[in-house]
């Protein structure tokens, strides 16, 4: 196996562990058993295991949550369209997170409870993570005037309150849902489509 399958096969190993329980409950020789790595060869990818979790979370979970990697278009003909890009985006989103792990059985509650842990021990991940999200109501701005200009929807709404409305809807969605079964993306569908014909002209 070359260096970098080995890598991958270390990050994909911690991360269901991490996925599976908090960061202090995770032990160097549970990475050690789950990876089949000693620690002489975990260590030469991560200096310990905090250094470890902050590449891990950084790989998984704030470089492939930035809004380009979930909506591989960047032009929509319609608001329609990108609202079904977006939750079609979600929906693989939390695919990858059970293909991480097949034990996950609430991919919304894991989502969240990394977000918790990036805040608590990562300050410059949670700041990307904030500007992921920055990005996200600007792509979502941008579809709105355009949706304005094509005489989709109304021309009198507030953008900037009406795309923070379109991602409430998500991160409320994945809230409530991650106290049960996890997101279900055939509501928060129907919540957005909801909201756009409240809008349609």
């Amino acid at each position: 196996m070359n260096k970098n399958n080995r890598k991958e096969q270390l990050y994909h190993e911690a991360f269901k562990l991490f996925l599976s329980k908090p960061f202090e409950a995770v032990s160097i020789t549970d990475i050690e058993d789950a990876s089949g790595m000693t620690r002489g060869a975990i260590t030469y990818y991560a200096k310990d295991k905090m250094g470890l979790f902050y590449s891990v979370v950084k790989h998984y979970f704030v470089d492939t949550q930035n809004l380009k990697h979930k909506i591989a278009k960047t032009e929509f003909g319609s608001l329609k369209e990108f609202i079904d890009a977006y939750v079609n985006g979600c929906q693989e989103t939390m695919a990858r997170f059970g293909d991480v792990d097949k034990s996950v059985q609430n991919a919304s509650r894991a989502y969240i409870a990394l977000i918790l842990q990036i805040c608590k021990y990562f300050p410059d991940l949670h700041a990307q993570y904030l500007e992921n999200r920055n990005q996200e109501i600007i792509m979502w701005i941008g579809v709105l005037q355009k949706a304005i200009e094509n005489n989709e929807i109304k021309s009198d709404i507030d953008i900037m309150n009406t795309a923070r409305n379109f991602m409430n809807i998500f991160y409320g969605q994945s809230y409530l849902d991650s106290l049960s079964i996890g997101l279900n993306t055939v509501e928060l569908r129907m919540q957005l489509v909801n909201l756009y014909k409240l809008l349609r002209v």
